[in-house]
């Protein structure tokens, strides 16, 4: 008789609730997923540099140079520092499985940041026009349902039932072509970034492709994969090299159906 294999369920400590109306949410799903968990700080706000490393690391199974990377261009670019001579104090119930979660560490210097800091826009910003999911031009806290729709339209319609490296530099092409202005160069980076840490993170190691089911409820319900724990999450370690070149092969893809816009 042949074994069931059946996904565990996920942790009960962290169950997927969405985002209240005063929770602060940012254009980044995998970071939204996990708020909406509580793996972050649920309110989305006041997130230290280590809950954001250790979530990160730990959730997603990256390197810790990949991670330390990520973490400090969210911090250098939308980060707050403020002083505050209140003597530290222990919070009676954390909100997050972060070990520095339930401590202030009494340092008058602190850190911090907000998802809806990581809407803010300039060229100096990691928020950028033609997100795969995000509408371009303004602050955007929450997927656009017509580019969920298109995203998964776009999937549904390939060969894969899914989507491949190549499939999601596709959409990234095409979502860049729909802008009166080509990406500056460090946007393109940012942006060919994210479909390559979403193709390592989510794609099935053995078939090169991120499913439907995950496709619709990482991107559009920003939640993590059912089965993320014990089926799903990545078994070898994301690393930083490993991430740059797949990185350069989504822009290489993308490049010649970006014509002269």
């Amino acid at each position: 008789m042949p074994i069931s294999l059946q996904a565990t369920p996920e942790p009960k400590e962290y169950p997927f609730i969405p985002a209240g109306t005063s929770d602060r949410r940012s254009p980044c799903p995998a970071l939204n997923a996990l708020a909406n968990h509580g793996y972050l700080p649920r309110h989305g706000t006041q997130i230290t540099f280590m809950q954001l490393l250790h979530a990160i690391k730990m959730v997603y199974n990256l390197s810790l140079p990949l991670a330390l990377l990520l973490t400090l261009a969210g911090f250098l670019t939308c980060g707050k520092l403020s002083i505050s001579w209140a003597k530290p104090k222990t919070a009676s119930k954390p909100d997050s499985f972060v070990p520095y979660q339930g401590h202030e560490w009494g340092l008058p210097i602190s850190w911090t940041l907000s998802l809806s800091d990581l809407s803010a826009r300039g060229w100096n910003k990691i928020a950028h026009d033609a997100s795969l999911v995000h509408p371009s031009g303004i602050p955007s806290h929450a997927p656009d349902p017509i580019l969920i729709a298109s995203l998964l339209s776009f999937a549904s319609d390939s060969h894969e039932a899914g989507l491949t490296l190549d499939g999601l530099a596709a959409v990234h092409a095409q979502r860049e072509r729909t802008l009166p202005h080509r990406l500056g160069s460090l946007h393109e980076q940012v942006a060919c970034g994210e479909c390559a840490l979403a193709w390592l993170v989510m794609g099935n190691p053995a078939t090169g492709v991120i499913d439907l089911e995950t496709l619709e409820q990482w991107f559009g319900d920003e939640r993590l994969p059912d089965g993320w724990w014990n089926l799903k999450r990545p078994t070898e370690a994301v690393g930083l090299i490993r991430a740059r070149k797949t990185a350069g092969k989504v822009q290489h893809m993308a490049q010649p159906q970006l014509g002269t816009c």
